[in-house]
């Protein structure tokens, strides 16, 4: 058990004056007192509430410093209690006084905006993470900033006729982000997307967040509070296709489709069948994931691992190719020429593309009313074992998502028809 108390006794040098104490206690150690350099009129001090009174001079503001206070000082002891982390009363009177002092003597070079997003950029592409066994960089994430730092040059060269490079970070205020809002608006608006507004917002508070980090000056995210309502991704529709189309597809002449459109369409159909598994993954999918029939892998985007049985269907596909297969991939995607880790990335874009343009082929051969793309195996997955009778939580770990993720982006009412025609029934 642990306290926080202001104690207030009457100043030595004026007895008229109030000097404030902190007292920190915490069961088995003697109490630590902290003077404060806050006062005031000794009257106006209620030991009481441990506040000033409200009707006296600067109460509001003084009363504030002290909740502040003892916010910061709680919160650091929260921190170690949650980390199992002994300390004493001494240590946490302490704790910023180190703090202080490293703020005071570190001195910090102020650089410019774009100098900041370089630094992030070199970083992030010396950062790996381990995903199942095979170490992935963060070079993608790095490629975002890139793209961020280049629509702000165009932003202020075309809108304000200044360089970029010449901005510092107090220079950005309300105006500046409503501006350059409103500027991807208008860009989007002539391309017909969304110029990738919510990705652009979120990669600059990263860079605010990590120039904060640096040390730099003027770093405070919450400048971003009067663009929030942009961060949201506009929600579009799950891109879910009826189970039958799946039938239909595995069925169908494929007389007109080459050997390598037969291919892609067992793509589409191995990563429906395992769970919805998005397309990086399939690419990525090794043998070591696949533990006694069952597919356990970590979501390259996302940190989440799904568990998927592996099923006769997904097997019959694998055992379709295994021969053409490169080191111990389940799929014959890599070859010897993707050595390096951009060579593979540009390949996974390039096979996204080929699948893609499959797919519209086998939505017109099918006499669909509307085109689908790979994207659609997950939502299909979802919807289809969820319809018959899986729990969401069960589907949720198999596609490697949340409860409310799958029913927000994923899961469809692909039986309308059907529900008329019940509903019309029992009503």
């Amino acid at each position: 058990m642990y306290t926080i108390n202001f104690k207030g006794k009457p100043h030595p040098k004026d007895g008229k004056l109030v000097k404030l104490d902190m007292i920190l206690f915490q069961t088995g150690y003697p109490r630590v007192s902290k003077a404060l350099n806050v006062s005031g009129r000794y009257e106006d001090w209620d030991q009481a509430t441990q506040n000033f009174k409200p009707k006296s001079k600067d109460a509001a503001g003084k009363n504030k410093i002290l909740i502040d206070l003892r916010l910061k000082y709680q919160k650091v002891a929260e921190g170690w209690e949650a980390e199992g982390i002994e300390w004493s009363p001494v240590q946490w009177s302490h704790y910023f006084d180190t703090e202080d002092k490293n703020i005071r003597t570190k001195k910090v070079k102020v650089l410019p905006i774009s100098q900041c997003i370089d630094i992030i950029i070199e970083n992030m592409k010396d950062q790996k993470r381990l995903k199942n066994g095979k170490f992935i960089s963060c070079v993608n994430n790095a490629r975002q900033y890139y793209y961020l730092r280049s629509q702000l040059q165009k932003f202020t060269q075309e809108v304000y006729d200044r360089s970029f490079s010449t901005y510092y970070f107090r220079d950005i205020d309300e105006k500046f982000l409503k501006d350059f809002v409103f500027y991807l608006q208008e860009r989007g608006l002539k391309e017909g997307t969304s110029a990738g507004l919510p990705e652009r917002l979120k990669k600059f508070v990263g860079v605010f967040y990590n120039a904060s980090l640096m040390g730099q000056p003027y770093t405070d995210k919450r400048i971003f509070d009067c663009v929030s309502q942009h961060f949201k991704r506009k929600e579009n529709p799950p891109q879910t296709i009826p189970y039958k189309i799946i039938t239909q597809m595995e069925e169908m002449d494929k007389s007109i489709f080459s050997k390598k459109e037969i291919f892609w369409i067992d793509i589409f159909l191995f990563s429906f069948y395992t769970g919805g598994m998005a397309s990086i993954d399939v690419c990525y999918l090794i043998w070591d994931c696949i533990v006694d029939d069952i597919i356990i892998y970590e979501r390259t985007k996302f940190p989440k691992e799904a568990e998927m049985p592996f099923n006769k269907k997904a097997k019959a596909i694998v055992e379709k190719y295994k021969d053409k297969c490169f080191q111990n991939y389940v799929l014959p995607i890599f070859t010897v020429k993707h050595k390096t880790e951009h060579q593979q990335f540009k390949r996974v874009k390039r096979l996204q593309e080929k699948v893609n343009r499959t797919l519209k082929k086998v939505a017109r051969e099918l006499k669909l009313e509307k085109e689908f793309t790979w994207y659609a195996a997950r939502g299909t997955f979802i919807t289809k074992m969820i319809d018959e009778g899986y729990h969401p939580i069960a589907v949720a770990k198999f596609a490697g998502n949340s409860p409310n993720t799958i029913y927000k982006h994923y899961w469809d009412q692909t039986h309308k028809d059907d529900v008329l025609k019940h509903m019309n029934e029992m009503f």
